[in-house]
């Protein structure tokens, strides 16, 4: 049930972008559309900020593609951006729920059963912002390096037009760029190569989702907490002394 209050936020958020995009600018309509898709999850009681995050994302670069509504602005970085980080977020989350059978049952052997779900889903959500962090501050490197990418293209292309004789340095710069993400590097469109990835537009995307899966971390480490902490109290007033009465005292009572 809860997937599907994630799916429903997203779903809502991605509506917010639809009606939006073709009056606001990218920026401001990707903030809005989140923060309809993080009050939605709020109000839904459900801690998968991540998966909806994702599915946000995604939901988005789908209507980018499907959709004639959306500027000329939409069908450039901002794809990319949302796809690639995305496509991220939605590996991050098959991973995590694989690994959480082998999880759980390695977090129980420290803690009480009752709670090895909730600090299991504490642990993974901070892995999570981990690798998004470091995956957002890695493709935007990447982005700053595409523009001396596209400064040699320009450059070389120019020098081989007046008679300079670099056609293979040209040819290799204007089909290969490559982004790295979450370790792996992709092979960048050739028109990203031509025109560059727009740096600050990357970095926005990716701290949308960053915002997601922090607000996932801060509900899920909560949650953990909050368990942890009952089950010790419950295990506490069951071993104190009032709850150890027996029924042969209380017989003797009567």
């Amino acid at each position: 049930m809860k997937v599907t209050n994630g799916l429903t936020a997203s779903a809502a958020g991605t509506l917010v972008v639809v009606a939006l995009a073709p009056v606001l600018p990218v920026a401001a309509t990707l903030l809005l559309g989140a923060v309809v898709a993080t009050a939605v999850t709020w109000r839904a009681d459900t801690h998968r900020y991540g998966l909806v995050g994702a599915c946000y994302l995604l939901g988005v670069g789908t209507a980018v593609l499907a959709l004639g509504r959306f500027p000329f602005a939409w069908q450039r970085t901002p794809l990319v951006a949302l796809w690639g980080f995305g496509l991220l977020s939605l590996s991050l989350f098959c991973l995590r729920v694989a690994l959480g059978v082998v999880g759980r049952r390695v977090i129980a052997l420290f803690v009480a059963d009752d709670s090895a779900d909730s600090v299991w889903d504490a642990l993974s959500a901070f892995g999570e912002t981990l690798v998004v962090a470091w995956s957002v501050l890695t493709a935007h490197e990447k982005a700053m390096r595409s523009a001396g990418v596209v400064t040699g293209t320009t450059a070389t292309t120019v020098l081989d037009a007046v008679g300079y004789d670099l056609p293979v340095l040209a040819a290799f710069l204007q089909r290969h760029s490559t982004l790295t993400l979450a370790g792996r590097e992709f092979l960048v469109p050739l028109w990203a190569l031509r025109y560059g990835l727009d740096a600050t537009t990357l970095l926005f995307v990716g701290c949308l989702l960053f915002g997601f899966h922090t607000m996932e971390t801060f509900a899920a480490t909560w949650r953990a907490i909050t368990e942890t902490t009952g089950a010790v109290r419950s295990d506490t007033v069951t071993g104190s002394p009032a709850a150890s009465v027996t029924q042969s005292d209380l017989d003797e009572e009567q």
